[in-house]
Parts: C-alpha cells; structure tokens; sequence
C-alpha cells in the first residue's frame, strides 16, 4: 500500500476504533509501529503518522523506550457505546457490501486459489500452524495469499480496503466469533481441494465461505446492534486511484467517449477551455487538468495560435511515450482493472439482471442495438460494463464498477496499434450478436457468459499490445479461464 493521507485516515481509524472497542485497555501498550506496518500491510511512515495523530488526540502516549501506550480509560458502557455508535452509523453500508463480496470477489478467489503455487498454498498452512495467529491480521495475510497468482495490486487495494471497512472491526470484537462454526476445518479443506485440483468443490466451498461471513454479519446485528441509525449513515468508499478521486479523470474520460463516437472528429478542433469547463459545469482548472490528460495519452494536441485539435488513432500512439514509468503504470492499472472485470462481470452481470426483472433486459438490448449504430466496436466493452454497473442491485458494486471504468482512458494510448476499423468492427460483431440475442430471449445466463468471454478477450488483446510495447510488469497479470461454470 502507498503511503498516503488516506491510508493514515484508514490506519488512524482502525487503531482508534480498536482502542474503543477495547481491544488495547487503559495502560496497555500497542503493536509498535514496525508491528501494525506489517500487519496492516501499509509502509512504516503511514503507520507512524496514524500513531502520532493517536498522540496528538490525547488517545495514546507515545515514546521512543516504552512505545505507544493507551492514555484513555473507558468503562464497560462506554465501549459499548462505542460499539453501537460505531455499527449502527455502518449497518447499510456494511449490509450492502456483504452482499457484494461473493459477485465481486467469489471468483477471484476460487481463480487465485486455483492457480496458486506450492508454495503459497505451505505458506497459507504454515500461517494457521503459527501458535496464537493475531486475528484479524491473519486473515488480511490469509486473504493475500488467496489472490497472490492474480498479480494484480489494483484488486489488493481494493481488497485491502474491504477488510479495513468490514473485516478488520467486526472480528476485532472477540465474541464474534460464535457467531462461526468453529469446527468446519475451512482451511485445511481448501488446502487439499487445491492440491488435489477439484476445483468444483472449491468453488463451493469459497462461495460457502463468503456466504457464513454475510450470516454472522447478520446474526451480530439481530442479536447485538440495538442502537437506531443516524440520520446520515457512513457509506464505503473505495478509489481506483491511490491518490484522491479526481473529477478531472471522470470529464476527460466523457471527453474520450464523444471522440470515439465522432461528436469531436480526429482533425478537427475542441471547443476552448472556457466554453468545455461551462459545458461540464466544472472549473477553468479542472478542465485545463481533463485536457492535459488527454493529451498524455495522444487524443489532441494543443498548438498556440490554433487551438486543441484531436487528433487520429495512429497520431494518438505516435504521440504517446511509453517510456515513461508513469504512463507503464497507468497502462497496469488499466489491464489490472480489466482483469477484474474478466472475473467479476459473469456474477455481477447476472444478479444484476435477475434483480431487475425484463425491463432492464430490454432497455440494455436496445441500447445495445443503438450503440452498434456508432461502427465503434472497441468501445462495446466499456458501454456494457458502464451500463451494468450503473444498474447493479448493490451500491459497493456500483461503486467498484465506476471506479475500474476510470482506468480504461488509459488505453486510449494503444489505440494507434489495433486494425483497421471495419476489422475491428467485424472482430466485436459476434459478441454483439451474443449479447444481443441473449437479451431478446430473455436468457441471463447466456448474456453473462457472453460478456465474461468478450472482457477476457479484450484483456488478452491488451496484455498481448503492451508486452509487445514492452510494459514491465504486464508478464505478472493472469488471465483468467472463461469455462468457470
């Protein structure tokens, strides 16, 4: 993880709320610092930072010899509030993400698991051998483990985030844990599901494993939240981008859009700053930032005296430096995200219609037959994933999905690279014709199959453009089989 405000946030928050809950008690000392860097997976100066703002905040003393020491002296009734306060300001949120955990991560998991080496697989064992394992921090390893063969950070990141919302203050609670069937051996079945290679019963026995959290989260709210919800809840937040969400990302990827569908053709001229930011309702300043972003990746040009001209695919490449670290990284991010998608989308795609009922299945295939319209198939993936996360049941999905789009601007850089369009328009025309026709008879499954298959493809296409451009890193990222079912 990155050392950044948000990450002292976070790990400033879960200390606090561990000293709260009384997890560390009046006169007791904390983890030193080295000790919740590396169990909170985050770098030692982060870790620091959350521990001297503890200090500033009069909650803990803090000194070179003895370490941290907690300064507060909270009674039982107090923690319980703490307790009730804490859960009930987060019970639709952490309902909600619940909820999404098995379609967002249910097979990324089983695929981790699956492709997990020998060595990962003695290392998770080795993990739950070690005398007193500090929960929750040996799960957050644990977790880690799982998704290891995945090479994708962008997917730890939000993992990461998921265990510090949800995971990490619900089994810091002791008691909680009744709230699991403590005899079930989890672990040493997955271990020998994975090394015998039946892969059918491991993917039962993940999804089983993520539906017993979704019931304890439940049964600990019947049985022990009784405090009402404020007025404004805490919702779960998650950025794709480890600085702070950026509305320049969010304007310069609607900016890409109307250049692919033709509003702004390649050679002509972009309206001025002052006349796009008052289209958008945004700043001079955010718009200046939106445009530069568009020309690291090679979509205009700007020239003094003429203005921003869009310009070509092929002029798009040609004025594109992939030599440059911050754009190869950029170019992960957006193959980890559409790695994500690949693993995910199959899931969410179909409890997004099974939720919906007909109406949506008709509204996206008409869109579907609209959009076909443009002659722009490299854009179909975008425009379905858009459409289905908008309309998933779950805000955290909705929320993910928002998140992992941001990154496929970054592609725009790769564009100058792929065939000619009617090519490429005859390439996407079969996965038209399955969506499509999947919609018309009403047939989920099919659609979401269809969709699974048409991302893993656009991430093979991709892998295959950058490790020819050479992008360090890109060897690391898996693609996922499509044959899950």
């Amino acid at each position: 993880m990155e050392n950044s405000v948000e990450l002292r946030r976070v790990v400033y928050s879960v200390l606090l709320t561990q000293i709260q809950f009384g997890i560390y008690h009046y006169r007791e000392k904390l983890p030193n610092i080295e000790e919740t860097s590396t169990r909170l997976c985050v770098s030692i100066d982060t870790a620091r930072a959350a521990y001297l703002k503890l200090k500033e905040e009069g909650y803990i003393t803090l000194s070179k010899n003895i370490g941290a020491t907690v300064k507060v002296n909270y009674d039982a009734n107090e923690t319980e509030h703490f307790i009730q306060t804490f859960f009930s300001a987060r019970e639709k949120a952490m309902t909600d993400l619940k909820n999404s955990i098995l379609p967002l991560l249910g097979n990324a998991q089983w695929t981790g698991l699956k492709n997990a080496s020998p060595e990962t697989l003695l290392a998770m064992e080795q993990l739950f051998h070690h005398e007193n394992p500090v929960v929750p921090y040996a799960m957050l390893k644990h977790l880690n483990q799982k998704y290891r063969s995945l090479g994708n950070s962008l997917l730890m990141r939000l993992v990461w985030q998921i265990f510090m919302f949800l995971y990490d203050p619900f089994f810091g609670i002791e008691e909680n844990l009744q709230y699991f069937d403590q005899s079930n051996g989890y672990l040493p079945k997955v271990l020998s599901l994975c090394r015998n290679k039946d892969w059918y019963s491991l993917r039962i026995e993940v999804n089983q494993s993520i539906e017993r959290l979704s019931s304890a989260l439940s049964r600990f709210y019947e049985n022990r939240i009784t405090m009402s919800p404020p007025e404004t809840e805490v919702a779960f937040t998650w950025s794709s981008y480890k600085k702070s969400q950026q509305l320049c990302y969010s304007i310069a990827m609607e900016l890409l859009i109307s250049i692919s569908r033709g509003v702004y053709p390649a050679g002509s001229l972009l309206p001025s700053q002052k006349e796009l930011a008052r289209q958008k309702g945004v700043s001079l300043s955010t718009m200046r930032r939106a445009l530069e972003l568009l020309g690291s990746v090679g979509a205009i040009k700007s020239t003094k005296y003429v203005g921003t001209q869009v310009l070509s695919f092929d002029q798009a490449t040609e004025n594109s430096d992939f030599t440059k670290p911050v754009l190869q990284r950029r170019l992960i991010d957006m193959a980890e995200s559409i790695q994500m998608f690949a693993l995910s989308c199959q899931n969410v795609s179909l409890l997004t219609l099974s939720s919906s009922g007909s109406d949506l299945a008709e509204v996206l295939c008409r869109q579907l037959r609209e959009h076909r319209q443009f002659q722009r198939g490299e854009t179909l993936s975008y425009f379905i994933l858009d459409l289905i996360g908008k309309s998933a049941p779950c805000q955290a999905i909705r929320t993910v999905y928002s998140e992992l789009l941001r990154q496929f601007f970054w592609a725009y850089a790769l564009r100058g690279m792929e065939k000619d369009q009617n090519i490429i328009n005859t390439m996407y025309a079969p996965y038209f014709d399955s969506l499509i026709g999947s919609l018309e008879n009403l047939d989920y499954s099919q659609f979401s199959a269809s969709l699974e298959a048409l991302i893993v493809f656009e991430l093979r296409r991709t892998l295959s453009t950058m490790s020819r451009l050479g992008i360090p890193g890109v060897e690391n990222i898996l693609v996922p089989d499509t044959n899950v079912n």
